[in-house]
């Protein structure tokens, strides 16, 4: 009996020191394979300029097998544009993630990828880790390497811009004032929106068609609310007038402080808007803004002398409303040979048939500074988005710098039912001394008003 138990003894033992040897001959060739790569850019210690096209080469060498595949996800923020590979098939998808397929890198080979990106508009503070890249790659089968990461510094702004979306003209009753809502952009350098920017972003006056410092802007501060990179700001003017611009500002991508009353540097303007006065600016008997029909103030002007050689002895200066940002200085619309008085109350009048008719009225005491003070010497000096034929049967000439054609309105033809726009309707006196020229003009024409 004792001789069967040493039997059984020794059995266990073999079976033990067999099931050792098997765990210790596990190859070194299942483990998690490894690669070597690097990310560089042309700038110093591999940094980019905030905003700006950045140009990042890739370059990856497989330590142990074959590497049939990688993708490499960008830094939150950065706007991948483009990928092209010295092998493989390269793909960049939702602007994030750059993919290759169809590799076969092994031994001493490599696979260089340059990509075009543009980094966020915010740069990493002292205290913020780099912007981080990832690297994953696989074998055939899916065995996985090892992940690389590399970090990209974002140096201070240089190509980032603030972008005004359209802003609609106010109305204000003293005390009470209109608020318009404001949107700003933070766009990079090819236009597209950092949606992860969180830097502050403060409205200033930087064009007051008052005095300095007549206006004050409120809510200029900070938005009421700020998604994916869109600012939206609540915000009004108190003080009247038909030639403002706003400046939006950020420390980082202005290069400079911020100015909450005077503006800065002008370097992200709006488009020009205008603040109404019901009170004092709109037609008796009728509401601003209302509906279809407008009644404005529009800055115009009354002018003497003639032009061309033709007996013409003085005119209103007087333009479409404006769309914001589409225009250049209107200050600079003229035609020549004409001396400058100013304000005339405007109404306007969607007639439904495709045209808009606009009434000047000019005051008794603007009346007077007109050669021979008579209706029948008023003219109106056009700008039109649109080409049109000027009062001397001339081509209006596009001004470049205002983006309109200008000249002088013609007459509209009296037997003609449907006259074609823009020309003059009609000038009568408006009583009490004023006048009163009226006009048509296309409704879709943005045109401009003089500011």
């Amino acid at each position: 009996m004792r001789r069967h138990a040493r039997t059984h003894r020794a059995a266990w033992v073999i079976a033990l020191s067999f099931a050792l040897t098997v765990l210790a001959a596990i190859p070194a060739s299942a483990a998690t394979p490894t690669m070597t790569a690097s990310l560089t850019t042309p700038n110093p210690a591999n940094g980019a300029n905030a905003g700006a096209q950045t140009t990042f080469t890739l370059t990856v060498k497989s330590n142990q097998g074959s590497l049939r595949s990688l993708t490499l996800a960008a830094p939150t923020g950065f706007f991948v544009g483009s990928a092209t590979s010295t092998s493989g098939n390269p793909n960049v998808s939702g602007n994030q993630t750059v993919s290759v397929t169809g590799l076969n890198i092994s031994g001493s080979n490599t696979v260089t990828v340059t990509i075009t990106a543009w980094p966020q508009c915010t740069p990493d503070s002292p205290n913020t880790p780099p912007n981080t890249w990832t690297l994953n790659a696989s074998q055939n089968g899916g065995t996985t390497y090892v992940p690389v990461t590399f970090s990209t510094t974002v140096n201070p702004s240089s190509s980032c811009k603030l972008v005004f979306g359209p802003i609609a003209d106010q109305l204000t009753v003293p005390p009470a004032l209109t608020t318009t809502p404001v949107s700003v952009t933070v766009t990079r350098a090819n236009g597209s929106t950092d949606t992860t920017f969180t830097g502050p972003i403060s409205l200033s006056i930087e064009v007051d068609p008052g005095k300095p410092d007549d206006a004050t802007l409120t809510g200029g501060g900070t938005p009421t609310t700020y998604v994916n990179g869109v600012a939206t700001f609540s915000t009004s003017l108190d003080v009247a007038g038909t030639g403002y611009r706003l400046e939006a500002c950020n420390p980082t991508v202005n290069g400079e402080a911020c100015d909450s009353t005077t503006g800065d540097g002008g370097q992200f303007l709006s488009g020009i808007f205008a603040v109404y006065n019901q009170k004092t600016d709109c037609e008796q008997g009728k509401s601003c803004f209302a509906n279809a029909s407008i009644a404005q103030q529009v800055a115009t002007q009354v002018t003497a002398n003639g032009q061309n050689g033709k007996s013409v002895k003085a005119g209103i200066f007087s333009v479409p409303q404006s769309l914001p940002g589409s225009l250049g200085d209107l200050s600079l619309l003229d035609c020549a040979g004409y001396d400058e008085i100013t304000e005339v109350v405007a109404s306007f009048d969607f007639n439904g048939d495709g045209t808009k008719t606009v009434v000047n009225t000019v005051s008794a005491e603007q009346m007077k500074e007109i050669a021979n003070n008579g209706v029948s010497y008023l003219q109106t000096c056009f700008g039109s988005s649109l080409p049109f034929t000027d009062r001397f049967n001339n081509p209006a000439v596009f001004d470049p710098t205002l983006g309109l054609f200008v000249g002088l309105l013609k007459d509209c033809a009296t037997n003609k039912k449907n006259p074609v726009a823009p020309c003059i309707v009609s000038r009568q006196g408006g009583g009490a001394g004023t006048g009163l020229i009226t006009y048509i003009a296309a409704d879709k024409d943005p045109g401009g008003a003089r500011h």
